[in-house]
């Protein structure tokens, strides 16, 4: 589990502040699984800063083409007296009153596959995931998240609606667990769903349960991943033994 956890330095990386959620789409924003996923995890991980707000933003209604109108920016500002990121899109106009604009810290972009490219690039994650992605074939969505000593600044979600074969579902579950620290995939995994081989888990109680160690008050945002490992660890044993304990 321990590389489910670690940053590229082996590091834990979480939100040390209450992210907003916006969600660009150009179809069906899937509103009602969004909202279940962010209810499920304000209950299942208490100290889990919470999400900040939800946001939609239907990208039809802006007539012109994403490429050379569009801008992305993230800069630094006080979020609730904690600092923290928020990312501001906009979407030029042909006139300035015509001027879109949108703000979040993570995006969801449920997207053709042209426009989920072009975010790619507009958010700066074009790395090895976002070529295959743009490649077809089997990768209809990844994630990207950004960070400054360990804290969660920014993420991005991009799942390509172009494609019958999207699981869109099982797309949006992981790829927003993912942004909220736990940043790589278990291959083959026995346990947790962030295996990477797209089976639909009914038991996601372990993947909850890794994200309550994550943000256990014992934990700081540059800790070694195997800090929350361990806190799992005990979280299991201490379950496995009120189950004995129990008449």
């Amino acid at each position: 589990m321990v590389e489910i956890l670690a940053s590229e330095r082996g590091t834990l990386r979480r939100w040390a502040y209450p992210p907003k959620l916006t969600v660009i789409h150009t179809g069906d924003p899937h509103r009602d699984q969004i909202s279940r996923m962010v209810d499920m995890v304000h209950a299942q991980v208490p100290d889990f800063p919470g999400i900040g707000a939800v946001e939609f933003f239907d990208l039809t209604q802006f007539n012109r083409r994403l490429a050379g109108n569009t801008q992305f920016r993230m800069p630094i500002v006080d979020f609730d007296g904690i600092e923290g990121s928020i990312v501001r899109a906009l979407f030029a106009g042909e006139e300035e009153e015509q001027d879109l604009s949108v703000t979040g810290s993570i995006f969801i972009f449920l997207t053709g596959l042209e426009d989920g490219i072009t975010f790619g690039a507009l958010t700066q994650s074009t790395k090895r995931l976002s070529r295959q992605f743009a490649e077809g074939g089997d990768m209809r969505c990844y994630f990207n998240v950004m960070s400054k000593n360990d804290e969660l600044r920014a993420g991005f979600i991009f799942i390509n609606m172009d494609d019958a074969l999207t699981p869109v579902s099982e797309c949006l579950y992981e790829e927003f667990m993912q942004t909220l620290g736990l940043l790589n995939d278990s291959q083959d995994s026995s346990l947790f769903t962030f295996d990477n081989t797209g089976i639909t888990r009914e038991d996601r109680d372990p993947d909850f349960q890794l994200l309550r160690a994550l943000y256990s008050q014992d934990v700081t945002p540059g800790d070694k991943a195997q800090t929350a490992a361990d806190i799992f660890m005990n979280m299991q044993t201490n379950m496995l033994v009120g189950v004995v304990a129990q008449p």
